[in-house]
């Protein structure tokens, strides 16, 4: 079987247009409200969840546990390292956890409407902006309070935040598409994410690992976006750039992978919704 992508008219990027953009930010719109339908104050959890979250670890992983970075004497500077690692990583278990449903979750779309439906997991995708929106606001309090100044290596956090979602919507095509056939996936993925969770360096740096696995676990790629953002902002200087290569490649390889498989599959798809 072999994946190839539609040619691409001068004016579209991977076979979007503008029409397509307009209706990624309506569809997205839509899945935001959908995800809190029903709630007695609505979208405001959307807000409160992650900010309850990242506040819960923050206490336990601090004044329980009393973990501390090496050099620092008070927990803020603890607290707003998990926090700017933690963060990202809320973006990606609610994209993944939303994407890989938004197929099933919208087949009377799918199978009555014509539209480009690779936009559904896309858009499912980008609620994680919600907790990461959260996370930063709750960082530049905790940043302005521990007397951290803005420094330029923090002009480098809007392309992690771009290589961030590319990855996670291509993930997304992929579950999204997966799931038409395999419903076991939404069931499986929550257990999936807790083991990626503590597979990656977030709770912890790469250090706590054997020597032997160190180089090997700074290859995953959740962890190279969460380093992305932890050393402009704690820091203040840029991540190695051959992390930064690395992630722009495997977030590209997912994009567009993601598309030609989900393109390949989604004729088969009224067959199974």
């Amino acid at each position: 079987m072999t994946l190839s992508l539609p040619a691409l008219h001068p004016r579209t990027v991977l076979g979007f247009g503008r029409h397509d953009l307009r209706l990624l930010f309506n569809l997205t719109n839509m899945a935001l409200r959908d995800r809190f339908l029903g709630s007695g104050v609505g979208r405001v959890w959307a807000l409160l969840n992650p900010l309850l979250l990242l506040l819960i670890f923050s206490f336990v992983f601090s004044f329980v546990f009393k973990s501390r970075l090496p050099g620092a004497d008070n927990s803020l500077s603890f607290i707003i390292w998990l926090i700017s690692g933690y963060g990202p990583w809320l973006a990606i278990s609610e994209g993944l956890s939303t994407s890989a449903s938004s197929i099933i979750g919208n087949s009377g779309l799918v199978k009555n409407l014509s539209f480009k439906c690779e936009l559904l997991p896309m858009a499912a995708s980008l609620l994680g902006l919600v907790p990461l929106g959260v996370s930063f606001l709750l960082l530049a309090v905790l940043l302005a309070l521990g007397g951290h100044a803005p420094t330029a290596a923090w002009l480098i956090i809007p392309l992690v935040l771009v290589l961030q979602f590319t990855l996670i919507t291509g993930l997304g095509l992929f579950l999204g598409a997966i799931n038409v056939f395999v419903r076991d996936v939404t069931q499986i993925l929550p257990n999936l994410l807790v083991v990626l969770l503590f597979a990656s360096p977030i709770f912890y740096s790469v250090d706590a690992f054997p020597e032997g696995l160190q180089f090997w676990v700074q290859l995953n790629p959740f962890y190279l976006v969460s380093n992305g953002y932890r050393v402009p902002l704690m820091y203040g200087v840029l991540p190695p750039l051959w992390q930064l290569a690395l992630l722009t490649a495997i977030a590209l390889a997912m994009q567009v992978g993601g598309l030609a498989y989900f393109r390949r599959l989604k004729g088969y798809f009224d067959a199974r919704l």
